[in-house]
C-alpha cells in the first residue's frame, strides 16, 4: 500500500514541477516558451493518450519532438533581441513545423518498429542457444551413450 502512495506522490510532484517549470519560463522567456509548446504538441497528445507503465511511448515521441524542437530553440536564443513575433515567426514556417512534427512522427515509427525487430533478434538468439546446447548434448551423448539418456528417462528429470 505504501508503494502505491510514494508513486502517486512522485507523479504529483513530478506534474507539478512540469506546470511550475511552464510557469516560470512563460515569466522569463515567453518566446522560447511558444516555441515549446507549439512544437511540442505531439508529445503533449502522447503523454496525455499514454496510460502505459513507464509511458514508454510518450518518451519515445518527446526524445525524438524535442529533437526537431532543440535547434529551432538554439535559433532562437542566438538572436539579441527575442520577441514572440519573430518566435511565431520561425515556427510557423512550413519547414520548421515538418521537421518538428516529422521528428515527432519518427519517434511514433520507432515505438511500433522497435518491438517487432527486439522480439525476432531474441527468438535468433533463442535458437542459436539451442543449437549450442542440442551440440553439447550430442557430445555428451557420444561421450557417455545411449546410456545417460535412459537413466535421465528413468529419474524423471
Amino acid at each position: 500500500m505504501a508503494k502505491g502512495k510514494s508513486s502517486k506522490g512522485r507523479s504529483a510532484f513530478s506534474g507539478l514541477s512540469v506546470v511550475a517549470s511552464a510557469v516560470l519560463l512563460f515569466i522569463v522567456a515567453l518566446p522560447t516558451f511558444v516555441t515549446l509548446v507549439v512544437g511540442l504538441l505531439p508529445s503533449m497528445v502522447a503523454f496525455i493518450f499514454d496510460r502505459s507503465p513507464g509511458r514508454t511511448m510518450a518518451r519515445c515521441v518527446f526524445g525524438m519532438n524535442f529533437s526537431g524542437v532543440a535547434p529551432y530553440i538554439l535559433e532562437l536564443w542566438q538572436v539579441p533581441s527575442q520577441t514572440v513575433g519573430g518566435a511565431t515567426q520561425q515556427i510557423f514556417q512550413p519547414m520548421a513545423l515538418s521537421i518538428m512534427y516529422g521528428a515527432a512522427g519518427l519517434g511514433w515509427l520507432l515505438y511500433l518498429a522497435m518491438p517487432p525487430i527486439v522480439a525476432n533478434v531474441l527468438n535468433l538468439s533463442a535458437q542459436r542457444r539451442v543449437g549450442e546446447l542440442r551440440k553439447k548434448q550430442r557430445a555428451l551423448i557420444k561421450t557417455w551413450g545411449d546410456s545417460l539418456i535412459k537413466e535421465v528417462d528413468r529419474s524423471g528429470n
